[in-house]
């Protein structure tokens, strides 16, 4: 999961959060002084979870071409 977030920080990709409620939020990850502790910029504003309370992450891709207006593909960390 941790490193599925390393990930989308590097590509600069929203990610969807789910966590052990089953409530979802959708944001781009930023690094954190604090590896226990998830931070995600919404459009609401800045989160903070903790880790323990991530029960799956999702990165969100954007896929580009002269074909394709913007299509966007999901990738689930089962």
């Amino acid at each position: 999961m941790k490193k599925e977030v390393e990930i989308a920080i590097r590509r600069n990709q929203q990610i969807v959060v789910r966590n052990t409620s089953g409530q979802t939020v959708t944001g781009f990850p930023e690094r954190s002084a604090d590896s226990s502790i998830l931070t995600l910029r919404t459009v609401q504003g800045n989160l903070w979870i903790p880790f323990d309370e991530v029960e799956q992450v999702t990165r969100l891709l954007s896929i580009r071409s002269h074909h394709m207006k913007g299509l966007q593909l999901s990738i689930a960390d089962l």
